[in-house]
């Protein structure tokens, strides 16, 4: 699959790996089953057998209507309310292993999700995939359209990559203290960029180089001092995101 490489406000290179149409076509059958189940269950079973439904029938117009509409809401708002609450993500596309981001790999806010939502019936016209499918095969960075007025992009979940490290790096002692909170701060790209960087350079002479300069922006992005030298203290922020990583914080 295609790989997307994003620079950072902080100048920095992030690369993920593209959804691809399939991947993501798959997510949104899947969240339309999960719909189709969610309308089916309640609407059908609970309202019908239940009896509610010839109550809901007798009351007051202007009730009975705010009644259905709170019932509607998860069906007609449905990716808008997952993918505020789960960051970037449906049940459909947990599943399918993707996610949405940002262009430079920050969550997006919930404009950027509500574009994305109400741009989506353009996006599947008229056949369903559609001007959308269109778009995600053929722009640079796999964007629909709604993806492009919500300057997101659509990624695969990949794992940070394991560490080439001496085996007792990640082991970390009961009474282990992260010597950097802030790196809470760092994106998933962001610490795989850095350990690539550190522990897998296509260019080990140019990358040596270039270590202190990114050492110095990551201390400029999580606002911290430092008197480790640029490795040590990258090595640092990688274990420290690790550790809190490990510790499902």
């Amino acid at each position: 699959m295609e790989s997307i490489d994003i620079l950072t406000g902080q100048h920095v290179t992030i690369r993920y790996e593209a959804a691809g149409l399939l991947r993501r076509g798959a997510a949104l059958i899947l969240d339309y089953i999960f719909i189709f189940l969610y309308a089916y269950t309640f609407i059908y079973i609970f309202l019908e057998y239940s009896g509610l439904s010839d109550s809901i029938r007798h009351l007051p117009g202007g009730i009975r209507y705010i009644l259905l509409a709170i019932i509607f809401i998860p069906i007609v708002f449905y990716h808008f309310i997952f993918e505020s609450l789960m960051g970037g993500r449906t049940p459909g596309k947990i599943i399918s292993g993707i996610r949405v981001t940002n262009l430079d790999g920050s969550t997006p806010g919930l404009l950027s999700y509500f574009l994305r939502w109400i741009l989506l019936p353009i996006d599947l016209f008229p056949t369903g995939i559609g001007v959308g499918g269109l778009f995600i095969a053929f722009s640079k960075n796999h964007q629909r359209i709604g993806d492009l007025a919500a300057g997101t992009i659509v990624v695969r979940n990949i794992k940070p990559p394991k560490l080439d490290l001496d085996k007792d790096f990640m082991e970390y002692s009961d009474d282990y203290q992260p010597t950097f909170d802030q790196v809470e701060l760092l994106s998933d790209g962001q610490i795989r960029f850095i350990t690539n960087m550190l522990y897998d350079p296509l260019n080990k002479r140019a990358v040596t180089s270039s270590i202190e300069a990114l050492s110095a922006k990551v201390k400029d992005l999580l606002k911290v001092e430092s008197d480790l030298d640029g490795r040590t203290f990258l090595e640092t922020v990688v274990r420290d995101y690790n550790y809190y990583a490990w510790q499902g914080i």
